[in-house]
């Protein structure tokens, strides 16, 4: 078995421009080979864009193991692989590696069995996936109207903003006044302690909304999320951030509305199905997290995967289109629903359009955005 890593910057373009244009243009793919056959698989790259941590875990570690050894079965690729660096942390880079090498396996074994990836998690249930658009952070609110005018024309009736605090009440009333019909969430990146997240969650109530994500921060701070579960007048949703299952038991204790895994952060296909079952034995809809820029490949495990589990109620999906010179086959949208393409292929030669560019990527959540981080940040593009 063969293991190659790709880094890769496939630009973030809307209209208008959002704040993240810089900050979601990095991608780590590996793409694993065996008898002919490849398979694809992505690692969601968070923090402020390390990239060479996630790889040097995967080129230093599992790459030489999987190319020195048999493992061929994802399930207990994960599980060992888990076993072999707990004592560095099974969460963030550690998953987040893991996750891009037990997709791609995931991808040849449908492969070399000549099905779809969708026959490996038990066929397709579904024709089609219910998606909500998840918009970027934009600097102005009438930039959020415009792109809230521009996905309704699409088909979509559900979008998520990533606006900050400042604004983000200001900006869903504007919403609603010209757009009462539409779905509403608002993903808050943990910016509030306990009290901070109560107050917003009872003045967002007026406007009727899906649900709040991850108001808190730490994010997994179960207790004070428990406490605030039980005060809010609306869903909380929350697991973007959460790598065990241990945690995601917790998360389901502390009485979330709305599981969140991220297949690109855990671990891959096989803990996500864990998720799931686990998500299922509480009666608590999953809504997947999926970072929504223009890099389909573990949105297209994501799709596989809700077209054949009946846990999964919505899965987020980008406003933006993907590069169809770099993917050949691409989730084909309409009217809020998403067909997925029965694998993940990507032209290797295409690859070399897309160059990874070195830089800081520092994302300026909630409560970044009037702090000195950002001022050295707009002072060092």
């Amino acid at each position: 078995m063969k293991v190659s890593v790709f880094h890769l910057s496939i630009p973030f373009l809307t209209d208008p421009p959002s704040d993240w244009t810089e900050q979601w243009a990095v991608q780590l793919y590996v793409k694993v080979e065996e008898w002919g056959e490849r398979g694809w698989g992505e690692t969601l790259v968070a923090g402020s864009g390390i990239i060479g941590a996630y790889s040097s875990v995967i080129t230093e570690l599992i790459k030489p193991f999987l190319e020195g050894d048999t493992v061929s079965s994802p399930y207990e690729l994960e599980s060992l692989l888990e076993k072999i660096m707990f004592s560095a942390g099974n969460c963030g880079v550690v998953t987040g590696a893991i996750s891009s090498v037990e997709m791609a396996i995931w991808g040849l074994r449908a492969k070399k069995m000549g099905v779809p990836l969708a026959d490996l998690f038990g066929g397709r249930s579904r024709g089609s996936v219910k998606v909500y658009g998840s918009f970027p952070r934009f600097s102005r609110i009438e930039d959020v109207l415009r792109v809230t005018e521009a996905v309704r024309e699409r088909g979509l009736n559900f979008i998520k903003l990533h606006q900050p605090p400042s604004t983000v009440l200001e900006t869903i009333k504007a919403i609603r006044e010209k757009y009462r019909e539409m779905k509403v969430a608002v993903d808050l990146n943990s910016p509030f302690d306990l009290n901070g997240a109560k107050e917003f969650v009872n003045k967002v109530s007026r406007y009727e909304i899906e649900w709040v994500e991850e108001p808190l921060y730490p994010p997994n701070d179960y207790y004070a999320l428990e406490k605030l579960t039980r005060a809010s007048p609306v869903p909380i949703a929350a697991g973007e951030n959460e790598y065990t299952l241990h945690g995601f038991r917790a998360l389901l204790e502390s009485g979330v509305s709305y599981l969140q895994p991220d297949i690109a952060k855990i671990g891959g296909v096989s803990k996500f199905l864990k998720v799931l079952e686990l998500a299922s034995s509480y009666h608590v809809k999953v809504a997947p997290h999926d970072r929504p820029d223009r890099s389909p490949v573990s949105l297209i495990y994501t799709l596989n995967l809700a077209s054949a589990r009946g846990e999964i109620e919505v899965v987020e999906y980008p406003i933006t289109d993907f590069p169809t010179d770099l993917f050949p086959s691409v989730p084909v949208f309409k009217g809020g629903y998403v067909v997925p393409p029965e694998n993940v292929e990507v032209r290797e030669e295409a690859i070399a359009k897309y160059p990874y560019t070195s830089k800081v990527r520092i994302l300026h959540f909630s409560d970044l955005e009037g702090k000195l981080i950002k001022s050295w940040y707009d002072n060092n593009p």
